[in-house]
């Protein structure tokens, strides 16, 4: 891996948005006193992505773990050869049946 593309974590944090009386409001049930808001969802959302990467910084900065449960997981990125310009993300898709995925 090239110094420039260092391994990093992908951190799945749960995000609660709701309607407020001036737009929308957002808060991470695994991140304490992390509450953001916003005119538009996608505002709420651009807010809480900042916000969340921040909180995150200032942990590592104290030397604080990440609070892993239900609402945080963190998994190591693996090197898919995405370009420096480029985003990978992970998507949730419903699939419409258990029987269908070859799961028992």
């Amino acid at each position: 891996m090239s110094p420039q593309n260092p391994k990093s974590l992908l951190v799945q944090v749960t995000l609660i948005l709701e309607p407020d009386e001036n737009g929308y409001h957002a808060f991470c049930p695994a991140l304490k006193g992390l509450h953001v808001d916003g005119e538009t969802e996608l505002e709420t959302l651009e807010n809480a992505k900042e916000a969340i990467s921040i909180y995150l910084d200032s942990l590592y900065l104290h030397g604080d773990p990440l609070p892993i449960c239900c609402h945080l997981t963190a998994t190591e990125q693996p090197d898919f050869g995405v370009p420096t310009e480029g985003v990978a993300r992970n998507l949730i898709v419903p699939w419409p049946s258990l029987q269908r995925s070859g799961v028992s």
